[in-house]
């Protein structure tokens, strides 16, 4: 299968995945700002009526915090843009080979941030790139919902991202295609 071609299945597949996801999981576990202060029984009142209002619909949702894709401990500039690398059910060895060329592809594309979508528990590795990663664990039967969940989850999470498949990273022709369709699905 041609690059070309996994880049257009794989950019079907996360939209079929976006439109089955679950909205009321992402809002259950919402990034919500943390406050250190102790409120005023005042503030616990409106809070709490807030809430209320909430559940029975007569009141919007808070925004939701942005998801940042950077790390703390990685300087990555202003405003980093993430860059989905899917990369399920792939080999070790050819995981990291594809790494190390994504890599070389991050340096020439300023701004973007890899995220690596994985199932490959490779940790120390993961660590060394500075990426962040999503591990999708491969779980046995009683769990075995969970990893189509959190993959409905992060198309969803990342649905304005472009998005690679972990070939677009093994040869410099490739390279060169996830570097076109990068810029590609970024101008419109």
């Amino acid at each position: 299968m041609s690059p070309q071609s996994e880049s257009e299945s794989l950019r079907q597949q996360l939209v079929r995945l976006v439109a089955e996801v679950d909205t009321d999981l992402a809002r259950r576990y919402a990034l919500r700002p943390v406050r250190s202060e102790k409120l005023g029984l005042y503030r616990r009142f409106r809070r709490a009526l807030g809430r209320v209002l909430r559940r029975l619909g007569l009141r919007r949702p808070p925004p939701l915090e942005p998801w940042l894709p950077e790390l703390k401990h990685v300087e990555l500039g202003e405003n980093p843009r993430p860059f989905v690398i899917w990369a399920l059910d792939t080999d070790r060895d050819t995981l990291r080979a594809a790494c190390r060329r994504f890599e070389t592809l991050r340096s020439t594309l300023p701004g973007f941030v890899p995220v690596l979508v994985t199932n490959v528990a490779d940790f120390a590795f993961f660590s060394r790139l500075g990426w962040l990663v999503e591990y999708v664990p491969a779980l046995s039967a009683p769990a075995g919902g969970y990893a189509e969940r959190k993959q409905r989850h992060l198309a969803w999470r990342y649905r304005d991202a472009p998005a690679l498949p972990v070939s677009a990273g093994l040869t410099d022709e490739s390279i060169a295609l996830a570097r076109s369709e990068i810029a590609r699905l970024t101008q419109g």
